[in-house]
């Protein structure tokens, strides 16, 4: 048999029901002719050029234009060197796999007018000595995978074909006469490599396609209708989008031109049952016999059902197709409004509006017929192009249906399972609720700014638990003199001990030499000038003190000078210091003292991340002492909270952040200091004065830091003190440093008469808490008193704290305490020693904070006698959320015992907001017997007045006390002097003014409104304004930041803003801060932002818009909507340039075309404003 060189296979839909006065082709008989110019003996071909020519022969009264299709599928396989077939002789040939659908009745047209009708040319085929061949299973019903198959036949098998030469599936779609339309696909094939193995698949039932063996033997019409008869009934396969993979294809060596070749994955379809009024067979039709197929009317009125045919010529939707629709992101509250479009074949969606919401760098141009760009990662582009209706991604090419796209006003539309097929995302459209679900598949750009946007917002809330947020700093001027601020109290006295007397404190502060000056004096009629304490300085938490010193903190008068690393503590005494040292900052081997006055009658507690650890009932010489405080690894709180006699209440705060000790390479930190011990300025000595050990010597000390390199700081420092009579000269050096999560320490010291000492110390976290840990070793008599608070020399030290909090409960509800434990052991140079063990630990309930103390003592003596003691105290307090305030504490012993040594409790009550009564008792078991007093205190709105009394029947011993008190000062702001409620010297102050600027000056002035009842707030106090616009906020603190912030929730109006909604100042101890706030009315911006398009002028939605202010800030930001509208809203006075997000315009290459600008009034009101953008290289 002459070997046949195969052609392929060509199947094309046949007719449907026509509507009468449709439009017609002429009638003639359809064919399709392959012609084979160039092709050769060696090398015969198959191409399709444009001198083919296409007949189409059709009875008018059959077939209109518009309900003729095809598409065709070209199946081309070729491969290197000369691989085997089945049959094991060698065949060249082509590998892969090329669709492309086309329009059969564009073809027709193109023949018509003589012109390509835009089909890519096939290469040229080697020889393929095989007959193709397209055969239909006889098994019912034809489901997936698809029965209709294409096989190659030899000669002398046309009875039973091998799987292995089976080619590919060739979906068939065929729907009878009372339905829609004919339809098949043409497929050329060519020389299909080797399969699965060979097993025979009996009984071919019809021959779709013939084998043509001479050139140029057409193939007509009436031959496919005659194979495509549709059985009485079969099943419809509606196919999703193909897959693609991409497959290399290779140039043929006789010069054709190179073809993308794709391998087709099969997809999965879905099927529906018809029914079918025709018959099944029918005879043979010649090639040349006119095509007759008579419609059946459909009577399927099912609503949605489509009874006329579809215009082939018509766009794919319309505006009457319009849908609005709520973009919905997976896991995300926030939603968009897009513009979309439904018909029959599914929703189609904005490709730029929706790229610009997900922040992809796609860009829409050609008036929405052509998309680029990348999204995810700059080697994953896309080009979507409705024009050659061609898709390319990073995986290859595929055509594009004429269904899946369309270009309308100026925007591109597809299909959602185009974009998903494109995007890693899932579309869920719902008509139903109007919307569209989208469930990202990767993290997107947007998904990632919202993430950084929140962990912004976490950020900023942390900032508003810790310290305040950072806002405009404004400077206090220093004065040479100002008015200061006092404190006054005046008490009436009798008591068993001294008798009837009146007694007085006075507190000033202020500034004085430009600097402040604070002083804190005590007198009474019976002993004159008992207490005295004056400092004069200054503070800086910025370092700018001194020039460059670059000093912090320097003070003279009554002072207190910091420990040194081994040796000499810290002490009080009249002197003077200098440090840079930043406030709130430690070392995690440090342990701090703090010292305060503490008024007559008062008692303080000392609180350190809400534990407990330490409580001071009755003044040393009207000042209160916390030494040796240990530090917790990272961030600790520190509260003072002050009981006055008749139930006051105040706290202060201070944090301090601690870590390694480290610092920076080239960082320089100093302290120095000299005092004389224990004695004040004046040298007043009280009736009940208590001298201290060492009382009246002095001592000075030096201590540096630097920063040897990011991992190593030096330590250093030099004392001197007086000491029986005798001067002593220490000096110390060490380093810091740190391995992994540890802080390491190692320090020596040496004395000028010899002594020495040497140690160690770890920090870091273990076991859920924090801990430091350190060992020192003494010889020569060494004296070191910040671990003995003694002058006994030393022979050996070992100290650890630990810091954690224990858990218990369920995992959603579980209790934490903070538990902290102290444990030391020192050895004497003479053989005593000292070990000391202190367990804290605090339990919050609602409303009230439960602690409890242990403290463990014992004692070795010189003759190896020791004592030891176990003893506790549990202590009780509420909160100051109700009315009715509770204290209590109970004191036990356990080792001489067990026993309770002592009680006490106290209830305050407060009558009305002014007035407030208190009642305590008292009872010692060891000695003391019951005390029990009573007090009372009345708050009017220049001063208070309070009344107590105690008696101790034991003693027998009572004392009353009758107390007025008040705070006094002059407000600069309203220029007159004040008096109030006392407590108000011993911190800076501001007064503050509201005001509507009506000018835009910034500045109180004529025409300006004062704002009654606005408040302002300062760390957890809150000030109003009056009918003058103006508040004043006392108790800020000395030299410390602190933020003073208007609420805008108090405005008198919701469009108004404050310029400044905070500001930073630094107070100083009895100064005014005198600032004012200007109030505006804020404003409306809208607009519309227009693509540059001669043609349209199109809207451009989805940009991000930024307002920038003359400062460079940023002002505003919107999202533009359908047609480019946008809409800004709480707009300040300015002047504005509208940009787009720098971010986004990079992505999409647009910029802004010119710099639009807006004036924003203080009046307030709505403004218009448009702008244009374009591609950058066009602007």
């Amino acid at each position: 048999m002459t070997s046949l060189r195969a052609i392929g296979v060509l199947a094309a839909i046949a007719a449907v029901p026509a509507i009468a006065g449709g439009s017609l082709l002429p009638s003639s008989v359809g064919q399709l002719e392959l012609d084979r110019p160039g092709a050769t003996a060696a090398h015969p071909s198959i191409s399709l050029y444009e001198d083919v020519e296409t007949t189409a022969k059709l009875k008018a009264s059959d077939v209109t234009t518009s309900q003729i299709k095809a598409g065709r599928t070209a199946q081309l396989r070729e491969q290197e060197g000369d691989p085997q077939s089945a049959s094991g002789t060698p065949r060249p040939g082509f590998t892969g796999l090329y669709r492309a659908p086309y329009n059969f009745k564009a073809i027709a047209r193109a023949a018509a007018k003589r012109t390509n009708p835009k089909i890519a040319p096939l290469p040229l085929i080697k020889e393929a000595p095989q007959t193709v061949a397209k055969l239909i299973s006889p098994k019912e019903p034809m489901l997936e995978p698809d029965t209709t198959e294409l096989a190659q036949s030899r000669p002398g098998r046309s009875d039973s074909i091998d799987n292995s030469e089976i080619a590919a599936l060739s979906e068939v779609k065929i729907a009878n006469s009372d339905s829609e339309s004919y339809s098949a696909q043409v497929t050329f094939n060519f020389d299909p490599p080797a399969l699965a193995p060979a097993t025979p698949l009996q009984k071919p039932t019809k021959v779709v396609a013939k084998a043509i063996e001479q050139p140029g033997a057409p193939i007509g019409l009436s031959d496919i209708l005659q194979a495509a008869r549709p059985p009485a009934k079969i099943v419809e396969k509606v196919a999703a989008k193909p897959a693609i993979a991409p497959v290399a294809a290779n140039r043929e060596a006789q010069g054709a031109p190179p073809v993308q070749a794709f391998s087709l994955l099969t997809p999965r379809v879905r099927e529906k049952s018809l029914e079918s009024s025709r018959p099944a067979t029918g005879p043979p039709l010649p090639a040349d016999t006119v095509v007759a197929l008579q419609p059946q009317p459909s009577l399927d009125l099912t609503p949605g059902t489509r009874t006329f045919p579809l215009d082939e010529d018509g766009p794919i939707f319309t505006i009457d197709d319009e849908l609005i629709l709520q973009l919905r992101v997976k896991g995300i509250d926030a939603s968009d409004t897009i513009i979309a479009y439904g018909t029959r074949n599914g929703i189609y969606l904005p490709v730029g509006e929706l790229t610009r919401i997900l922040d992809l760098a796609i860009k829409v141009s050609d008036d929405g017929n052509y998309a680029s760009g990348w999204f995810l990662s700059e080697d994953r582009t896309v080009t979507i192009d409705l024009r050659q209706q061609l898709l390319t991604t990073k995986g290859g090419v595929r055509p594009l249906m004429p269904a899946e796209g369309q270009a309308f006003e100026g925007e591109m539309f597809v299909l959602s399972d185009v974009l998903a097929e494109i995007l890693p995302l899932e579309l869920d459209p719902n008509l139903r609720t109007q919307s569209v679900l989208l469930t990202t598949l990767e993290p997107f750009p947007f998904e990632e700014r919202m993430r950084r946007d929140a962990e912004r917002a976490k950020l900023g809330a942390r900032q508003a638990r810790g310290e305040q947020e950072r806002w405009p700093r404004q400077e206090t001027p220093w004065l040479a003199a100002s008015v200061p601020i006092g404190d006054v109290e005046l008490r009436a006295v009798s008591d068993s001990a001294l008798g009837e007397r009146l007694e007085g404190d006075l507190r000033l502060a202020g500034d004085l030499a430009f600097m402040t000056a604070q002083a804190f004096l005590t007198t009474t009629t019976r002993d004159g000038l008992v207490a005295s304490l004056i400092q004069l300085g200054r503070r800086d938490p910025d370092a700018d003190l001194l020039g460059p010193l670059g000093a912090t903190d320097f003070q003279f008068g009554d002072v207190a000078t910091s420990s040194m690393p081994v040796g000499l503590r810290g002490r009080a005494g009249r002197g003077g210091f200098i440090t840079n040292r930043p406030f709130e900052s430690a070392s995690a081997f440090e342990q701090i003292d703090l010292r305060g006055i503490l008024p007559n009658g008062y008692e303080v507690e000392l609180y350190r991340n809400d534990i407990l650890v330490g409580s001071i009932a009755n003044a040393v010489n009207s000042q209160y002492e916390f030494l040796e405080v240990p530090v917790d690894y990272g961030l600790n709180v520190f509260r003072l909270v002050f009981y006055g006699p008749q139930g006051q209440r105040r706290e202060e705060v201070r944090k301090i952040t601690v870590g390694d000790g480290r610092l920076a390479a080239g960082d320089l930190e100093y302290e120095v200091g000299a005092i004389q011990r224990g004695v004040n300025l004046l040298g007043v000595e009280g009736p009940n004065f208590n001298p201290t050990e060492g009382f009246g010597n002095w001592q000075a000390a030096a201590r540096l830091a630097y920063g040897l390199s990011p991992d190593i700081t030096a330590v250093s420092s030099l004392s001197y003190f007086e000491n029986d009579g005798e001067n002593d000269f220490v000096g110390t050096a060490g380093i810091r440093t740190g391995i992994g999560g540890l802080a390491l320490r190692a320090d020596g010291a040496v004395s000028d008469k010899g002594s020495y000492a040497a140690g160690v110390g770890t920090a870091g976290r273990a076991l859920g808490g924090s801990f430091t840990l350190s060992h020192f070793e003494y010889g020569g008599g060494f004296v070191d008193e910040l671990r003995s608070n003694t002058r006994d020399p030393l022979r050996r030290a070992t100290e650890l704290d630990f810091n954690t909090n224990v858990n218990f409960g369920a995992k959603t509800k579980h209790t934490s305490i903070p538990i902290a434990a102290r444990l030391r052991h020192i050895e004497f140079a003479d053989g005593r020693a000292d070990t000391d063990a202190i367990f804290r630990g605090s339990y919050r309930l609602p409303g009230m904070v439960l602690s409890n103390t242990l403290e463990y003592s014992r004692d070795v003596g010189l003759n190896g006698s020791n004592f030891s003691q176990l003893i506790g105290n549990f202590d009780l307090a509420t909160f100051r959320r109700s009315r009715t305030q509770l204290r209590g504490s109970v004191g036990y012993s356990l080792l001489q015992g067990p026993e309770i040594t002592n009680v006490a409790g106290e209830i305050d009550y407060q009558l009305d907001d002014q007035t407030t009564v208190s009642g305590q008792a008292s009872y010692s078991f060891n000695g003391g017997g019951l005390n029990v007093g009573a007090s009372a205190i009345r708050d009017f709105d220049k001063f208070s007045l309070a009344f107590d009394g105690n008696y101790a029947f034991e003693q027998k011993a009572f004392s009353l006390a009758l107390r007025l008190g008040f705070s006094f000062g002059r407000d600069p702001l309203r220029q007159r002097y004040f008096v109030a409620k006392p407590g108000q010297a011993s911190s800076g102050a501001a007064s503050v003014r509201a005001f509507q600027d009506m000018d835009g000056d910034r500045l109180f002035s004529e025409g300006d409104v004062p704002l009654k009842d606005v408040d302002f707030v300062v760390f957890n106090d809150t000030s109003t304004t009056d009918e003058d616009g103006m508040a004043r906020l006392t108790q800020l603190g000395n030299g410390n930041r602190a933020s003073i912030q208007v609420d805008p929730s108090t405005l008198p109006d919701i469009l108004m803003a404050p310029v400044e909604r905070g500001v930073e100042i630094v107070p100083r101890a009895g100064r005014f801060h005198v600032m004012d706030f200007p109030i505006v009315a804020l404003s409306e911006i809208e607009g519309t932002v227009s693509f540059k398009d001669d043609a349209s002028g199109r809207g451009v939605s989805g940009l991000r818009l930024q307002l920038i202010d003359e400062r460079g800030e940023i002002g505003g930001t919107v999202r533009s909507e359908r047609g480019g509208y946008f809409f800004f809203e709480l707009i300040k006075p300015g002047t504005y340039t509208l940009v787009i997000d720098p971010s986004q315009a990079e992505r999409l290459g647009i910029c802004m075309l010119g710099d639009p600008q807006i004036t924003v009034e203080p009046v307030g009101g709505i403004y218009s404003l448009d702008a244009n953008v374009t591609s950058c290289g066009e602007s």
